[in-house]
This record gives structure tokens, sequence and C-alpha cells, in this order.
């Protein structure tokens, strides 16, 4: 949520408050209705004299047309004071700390950073709701407010398309909410939700809902809408899913990780444009081949469920016998007051000396959870990638253990020189991920991500690892500069798992890994700087098609490093 702060009057909300209550003159503050006067003064005092000066108007024809000039520049300035210019170009207003940024014809309001307590926050979101000050809306943010419901007015809301509800304590939506028919986003995360609510089932264009981190139990036929495109119910209480799911056709991405599935409805089969998929911490004892074998998956995360507890513990036995050392916390050199160099879900990274160099120290989470699985498994698969002969990973060169927690000392890249590859997908691109429109790479930088982390990714596969979550924003790089070749590794392992090579889905499943692999070549190659290389990087781009394309089509890792090192540079 962008939000835009600056100081000045109460103009949005009250703007608002003022066409409730049809006051007319309120519309407009004071010291606005003053510059129109004057504007009105000037502007018919400036077309009467040059009127008059003009002989071929006559006095009533010069009188009108003042007036009407006169009248017009009252309309523009009493609707630049209700809907300000496009963004950058308009103003925004700080109403007791509730950013407002009004931007024809959008209108964005955040109450995120109010002042005051949540129990503050909450008064002021209902009153303004009830108030009709958010009526124009069309991005809300409600987030950590101490909301306990959402009355029925916010379904007076028809221009909503964006809200956050987040870090609440919502158990139900009103039925008026149906009436938002706009709404395209919708954020419940951290609430009490026990069901997702049926109303939501009625939205035409919503496309993207989270739930996740509630408690929510169930999901009935009715609560998913089939303009569904992005749905996240993780870290719930799931034990079935609806057959009305499959009727989400526009479905890209679907996250599920951390319920209680055993299974999924058939009517997934119909999901035909499903490119993500979390099922990781479930208690599934099987994976059906049909979704395996969806047409467009790329990015699956299995771990932590009985279908593949039985080789990820196989793969734990080799990464403990792996040649990576178990050090004493005290020799990586942490302060206790360290700032952290990161955040996510599994814990924090912080920057270390040990054996004289500097290291990233991963001190994993006490919770056996991530967003993608469970930290032992992650912590096996970065063991494991630090086996490979490729350099096309971030290395794992020890392992440590601190009372209850657990972490391992990493390869430092210094982000002076290694940069992000891209950023993660955004509300529009859903499960592609962004860059900078500026972003463009030589044609020695794209093959470098081509043959490092393709080499990679051969040597995972070898072992029966799946990382689970290839893509550009998990990738550092080098960039080409005098004496410096570039370089790319893959990092961040949340999502990996492990499958037998000789299971009758595994070529199924490098297949679809595959595929993301085609996804990051196709958007590098997008952006070739065109200086040099044109003819390799068309190969290279060919090679992503493909890849991209028809499982039939599709390659495996060994051919496609083949393919890969056949390409040469001019």
């Amino acid at each position: 949520m962008r939000e835009i702060t600056s100081a000045g009057a109460r103009g949005g909300v009250e703007t608002a408050r003022a066409r409730h209550r049809g006051d007319a003159r309120a519309r407009v503050p004071e010291a606005t209705r003053a510059a129109a006067a004057r504007i009105r003064h000037t502007v018919a005092l400036g077309v009467t004299s040059r009127a008059v000066s003009s002989r071929r108007a006559p006095p009533r024809a010069r009188r009108s047309l003042a007036l009407a000039l006169a009248a017009l520049c009252v309309a523009f300035v009493a609707r630049r004071a209700r809907a300000p210019r496009a963004m950058g170009a308009g103003t925004s207003t700080k109403d007791g700390g509730v950013d407002i940024d009004v931007v024809a014809p959008k209108r964005v309001v955040s109450y995120a950073r109010a002042s005051g307590d949540a129990a503050t926050k909450c008064e002021r979101v209902l009153e303004d709701l009830r108030a009709g000050a958010l009526d124009d809306a069309t991005e809300l943010d409600v987030s950590n407010c101490g909301l306990t419901e959402l009355p029925d007015a916010v379904g007076r809301l028809t221009r909503l398309e964006f809200l956050n509800a987040g870090g609440n304590a919502l158990r139900t939506l009103p039925e008026s909410i149906e009436n938002c028919r706009k709404l395209k986003r919708a954020f419940f995360l951290g609430n009490a939700f026990e069901r997702v609510p049926e109303v939501l089932g009625r939205l035409p264009e919503l496309f993207m809902v989270s739930f996740k981190a509630c408690a929510v139990r169930e999901v009935s036929e009715d609560a998913l809408a089939p303009s569904l495109g992005w749905l996240i119910l993780s870290d719930n209480q799931i034990e079935r899913l609806p057959a009305s799911l499959g009727r989400c056709a526009p479905m890209r991405k679907l996250m599920l990780a951390g319920n209680k599935l055993r299974a999924l409805p058939e009517s997934m089969r119909e999901l035909k444009n499903l490119e993500l998929l979390r099922l990781a911490d479930n208690r599934f004892e099987t994976f059906p081949s049909w979704i395996l074998e969806s047409p467009r998956l790329s990015w699956f995360a299995a771990a932590a469920n009985p279908a593949t507890d039985t080789i990820g513990d196989k793969a734990k036995t080799r990464a403990n016998s792996a040649d990576v050392v178990t050090v004493d916390w005290s020799e990586l050199g942490v302060a206790e007051d360290a700032e952290p160099l990161g955040k996510g879900a599994s814990g924090a990274v912080y920057a270390g000396r040990w054996n004289g160099e500097t290291v990233a120290v991963k001190v994993y989470n006490n919770a056996a959870k991530t967003s993608d699985g469970r930290p032992e498994d992650e912590m096996t698969a970065s063991v494991l990638a630090a086996t490979i002969k490729s350099e096309g990973t971030i290395k794992t060169i020890a392992r440590f253990q601190r009372g209850d927690s657990r972490g391992l000392v990493m390869q430092y890249l210094d982000h002076a020189s290694w940069k992000d590859l891209g950023k993660p997908p955004s509300f529009d691109t859903v499960a592609r991920d962004t860059y900078d429109d500026d972003v463009r790479f030589t044609a020695k930088e794209i093959m470098a991500v081509a043959r490092d982390v393709g080499s990679a990714l051969r040597e995972l596969h070898a072992m029966g690892v799946v990382h689970g979550d290839v893509y550009a924003h998990n990738i550092l790089h080098v960039k080409e500069s005098p004496g410096i070749e570039p370089r790319a590794k893959l990092g961040d392992f949340g999502a990996a798992w492990f499958y037998e090579r000789d299971s009758s889905n595994a070529r199924t499943i490098e297949l679809n890994e595959a595929r993301a692999f085609g996804a990051v070549l196709e958007e590098v190659c997008a952006r070739h700087d065109g200086v040099d290389g044109v003819h390799p990087i068309a190969a290279l781009a060919a090679l992503a098609a493909g890849l991209l394309g028809e499982r039939g089509g599709r390659l495996l890792f060994d051919d496609i490093v083949q393919r890969i090192a056949a390409i040469q540079l001019d």
C-alpha cells in the first residue's frame, strides 16, 4: 500500500463528509473558496475588458461569457479540492495520522499508521465508515486497527478495489460487502475467521484473497468467487477444499501450506492456468499425478507431508554425513545486540566472522515452521547444495546449534557487488517476477545466469532435491565490468523438498522445475541490452520458449545444460 503524507487541512475526509451531509458550501475549504472568488473577479474583469475593446460582441454576450468562464474556474478549483491530479502531480492530506492519497479517479486511504492506539484507530475507522467519509475510496488499508467487525456501511464503498483488513480480530464480514462489486484484492491475514465468508464468492471481480494465519476450518462451496486467480489459505486448520475451487479458471497461484489437507478435489484438474502450488506441511500420503501434470505448474512445494517425509529423512541422513563442519556459536563473532541483515519466515540472517572471513549466519526460528515447510527441510537442502560442484548456489560452509536454535553459516555475498537479479511478483504479474523499467543485461550476464543456475539445478535434481522456488528474486548476480566476469547464484531453499529419482513422478517433477527455469531465462533474455550477442541470446530465448511450452517439448536439466553449453557468444 503506497502511503503519501503531507501537511495540510482535513481536505480528503472533510470533503467526503460534506458531500454525505449534502452541505454544498462545505465541499470546498474556505481558503479555496476565497481563491476561487479572486479568480472569478480577475477573470470577469479580464474577459470584460477584452470584450469591451472588441466591438464584435454585444453587452449581454460579454457578460454571459465572463460569467461562464468564472463558473468554469470555480468548478475547476473546487474539483481540485475534492480530487487532486494524477499521482505525483496531485496533492495529499494527513488527517489525524490517516494517510489519504486522492488521485482522480483513485482515492487511497490508509489508517495503518494513524496516531493513537488500536482502540482509537478502531473508533476512527468505524466513525468514518458510518459517516460516509470513505464512500468514494478505491483502496482502503485498515490493517492492525483493532477491528472486531466491519459495519454494514462498508457496503457503500462501491468504488473499492483493494481492501487490507489484516491484523484485526474479524470473524465475519457483513453481507453488504456484496455491494463492493469492483473489489479485486482483499487481505484478511491474521484475523479470527473460522469460515471463509460466503459473501466473497458473490463478488464478480475478486481476483486475490488472503486468509493466511487465521483460524479457518471451513471453506464452503459458495465461498470462492470464480474470478479468483490468487488464493492464500496458508497456516489454518482446513481439512478439505470445496469442489467449486475447480471453477476458478483464472487461478495461477494457490497457497495451502500449513493446513490439515489429505486430498485435493478432482475438480482441480480444470485449473489449467495454475503455476504455483504450495502444499507443504499438510497430511498428504500421496500427491495425485494429475496435479503434478498440470500444464503450467512450475513452482511446487510439498515438504513436511507423509508423502515426502520418508525420502526427506533419507536426505537428512545424507546431509548429516556431508562434509560441512559443526561450529560453536561463540566462534561466529555475532554480537548479542547485532542488527540482522534480513529477516524471513524461517529466521534472521546476521553478519559474522569465522576463520578470518566475513560470513552470513542464519538463525532459524524455534517454531518448527516456515512459509513453505520446516526449517529442517530448508537446512537439509542447503547443506546438500553445498556439496555440488557447480558454483551456482550460495554455499553453506558450516552449521551450528545455539540452545534451542539451529542455524547455518553461509557465504557472505556483499550487496555492493551481488545484486538481486529480479524482484518478487506484483499484484499484476501474479506468478512472474518484476524488474525496474531501466534494467538491462549484457549477453555475458544472461549467459552467466543460464550456465550457473542451470548447472546447479542439474546437480540438485541428480540428488533428488527440488528447489521449489526458482525465481530471479532468489538469484544473486554480479554484473559484468572491467576485469570482472559476471556470475549468478541461486539461494533461498525455503520451499525445497525431496523426491525419489526412480519414482513414476520424477520426470514430471523435474519438467515442472524446468519450466520455472524457462521463466527466468525468458525474463532476462527479454531485457538484453542488444549491444552484442544478439544471435546467442535469441537461441537462449528459443530454449526458454520451449521450456515454457507443452510438457512434451520440454527438456530435463541434463539436456538443458548441454544446450546452454552449445550456445557460444559472438
